[in-house]
């Protein structure tokens, strides 16, 4: 694990960077604290239990297509034990900074099933992507009913222009039809063999023929009904965790018109939000996103940043226990 933090330590340290920058303009939002405090503290635990749990049928659903992407793979490999991984994965990635928690989670599935790791690595990308495939379907759906007046509310919180943001979106939209593109031809099979031909013409100890033939493997060779069911299963785990954010919302006084609306914006941009590097987490791209998201839509900005530090609580803390308990059990019996 130290190896890994060493190789990235320059994401780390710029993601570093980048949440502390966050954190100052959270100072900057907020009008406040002790406004803030109150909101949170006057949220009743059963509502943050119940969220947690929602939260909790969203990794589920997670598990489910993560084993559909790993197929034969994983076939003699008990559901339960796929869900421990799951669980343990989001633990690290909460706790180790720049995503180390990918690699993290590779370890630990290795530890309860020997799989090959590139392999795997491989899926994992797929699962990122058929998430922002998921989140820009919301998005595109969410623009039929968003107040006309919201992005340039937002563009101007954020201090950029209406362009930037509209072109990081259809950038991301540019690269998920290239990724679907890649898969359904299977353009990515003569493209990989390209790869590995240039990479053989210089001569070296390594050969990195069949990490890069596993990694594309894993990637992008699914056929198009398992593509079309790892997408649905992303659209119903993240409707599952919208579902969440709006139970939390409608105990606080936000006041406005369009909640429903106004919290599918706020899961779209702030899970978005993680594609920016950050410490561990995600702390702070998420909360700044959030709360401009909700501030935009005219919600008072200390009931906003009070929320958004709420929901991020129930997506972190309880998996981080729960996770660092199912990692410690299978490390033990990995020993014996």
């Amino acid at each position: 694990m130290f190896i890994l933090i060493k190789k990235n330590i320059y994401k780390i340290l710029i993601g570093t960077f980048i949440s502390i920058v966050c954190l100052f303009l959270m100072i900057r939002i907020i009008d406040n604290f002790d406004k803030t405090l109150e909101s949170l503290k006057s949220i009743p635990l059963l509502y943050v239990s119940l969220g947690f749990f929602i939260y909790f049928i969203s990794l589920f659903i997670r598990t489910i297509r993560w084993k559909i992407l790993l197929n034969e793979q994983v076939k003699n490999l008990k559901f339960i034990s796929l869900f421990k991984v799951v669980i343990s994965g989001y633990m690290f990635n909460n706790l180790l900074p720049a995503r180390l928690g990918e690699f993290a989670r590779i370890y630990h599935l290795n530890l309860v099933k020997k799989i090959n790791k590139s392999f795997t690595l491989g899926t994992i990308l797929t699962e990122r992507i058929t998430d922002v495939i998921a989140l820009i379907l919301f998005l595109i759906v969410g623009f039929i009913f968003i107040p006309l007046e919201f992005i340039e509310k937002f563009s101007n919180n954020l201090n950029l222009s209406i362009g930037i943001i509209y072109t990081s979106i259809l950038t991301l939209l540019v690269a998920t039809i290239l990724f679907v593109f890649i898969i359904i031809t299977g353009i990515w099979r003569p493209i990989t063999n390209k790869l590995m031909l240039f990479i053989k013409k210089f001569k070296s100890n390594f050969n990195p023929d069949r990490y890069i033939e596993s990694f594309t493997e894993g990637a992008f060779s699914i056929s198009n009904l398992r593509l079309i069911n790892v997408t649905l299963m992303a659209l119903c785990l993240w409707a599952v965790e919208f579902s969440m954010f709006y139970l939390i919302s409608i105990q606080f006084n936000f006041g406005i018109e369009n909640l429903f609306i106004a919290i599918l914006f706020f899961g779209i941009f702030s899970n978005l939000g993680g594609i920016i590097p950050s410490t561990s987490g995600g702390w702070g791209p998420f909360e700044v996103i959030g709360t401009i998201v909700l501030t935009s839509f005219g919600v008072n900005s200390n009931e906003a940043a009070a929320f958004t530090i709420l929901v991020h609580l129930i997506l972190w803390l309880p998996i981080s226990i729960l996770g660092l308990g199912t990692f410690i059990v299978d490390f033990r019996k990995s020993k014996i």
